[in-house]
């Protein structure tokens, strides 16, 4: 069942966090100490898991990941559009200008683990806990189901934190992205919600299946998410993201051949 039409309170709970965790870190100069902190748990768990959960964050994987979430709600895909357009402005409009150094720019190679790429510039903030929290925030803001929203939370959470793991984002560049991805969602909720009407336009929602297929193709054909050691993940979410366009469509095709009858 659909959560109801207005953003509830409990949606704000999460920008709120986020931005309290930045201002904290900012204050008590912790950025580093949190930092090597959440760097060192790959020491205890061993490399293998973080590639498979911080490509959770990666656009076209989310996305895809995303697309059997809203089969049959027609206005959940036109949320997760709108959404998906504030969050690249939102990411890509900050890191150029800002233009941080990433951890492996700024430390030595013998004091922080980097599993996958090295990336060292345009650190703030985190592009795919920006990605992860905007999809987890239009689950809260679309489905009543506890159990739902609170592993689409939980997941972000740890996509999130996985940044640091890895060694490419500071715990600030993590607590904007939650803070910036949820609001996202929350803003493409409501203009979704403003926007009704255009949402439903048939030609909108198959230009929507056309985007999210094409997310689907990206992952398949080998578009790199920077870690090699997850493709099996890569290619199940492109399967997932070319099969449920694929199936919407032809759903939709059933429908107007029912009506034409």
């Amino acid at each position: 069942m659909p959560a109801p039409t207005g953003i509830e309170r409990s949606a704000w709970w999460v920008p709120l966090a986020g931005t309290l965790a930045l201002l904290v870190v900012a204050a008590t100069d912790g950025n580093l100490a949190v930092f090597q902190f959440l760097n060192r748990v790959s020491q205890l768990t061993g490399p293998m898991p973080w590639p498979y959960i911080t490509i959770l964050g990666d656009t076209a994987v989310a996305i895809a990941l995303f697309l059997p979430l809203a089969t049959r709600r027609s206005e959940v895909l036109w949320a997760l559009a709108i959404a998906a357009v504030l969050g690249t402005l939102f990411v890509h409009g900050l890191k150029p200008v800002l233009s941080f150094p990433r951890p492996p720019a700024v430390l030595a190679a013998d004091t922080i683990t980097v599993i996958g790429p090295a990336y060292r510039g345009n650190s703030f903030p985190s592009g795919h806990t920006t990605t992860i929290f905007l999809a987890a925030g239009l689950v809260w803001l679309h489905f009543r189901s506890m159990p739902l929203r609170t592993v689409a939370v939980g997941l972000a959470v740890v996509v999130g934190l996985s940044r640091a793991v890895v060694g490419v984002h500071w715990p600030m560049d993590i607590a904007a992205g939650a803070a910036g991805g949820w609001t996202c969602a929350i803003l493409g909720t409501a203009l979704a919600r403003r926007w009704a009407a255009t949402g439903r336009r048939r030609s909108t929602q198959a230009l929507l299946q056309v985007l999210g297929a094409t997310c689907g193709l990206i992952l398949l054909i080998g578009s790199g998410t920077g870690y090699p050691q997850a493709v099996a993940l890569q290619y199940a979410a492109g399967i997932i993201g070319m099969a449920v366009p694929a199936w919407m469509a032809l759903g939709d095709i059933h429908k107007r051949r029912r009506k034409d009858e």
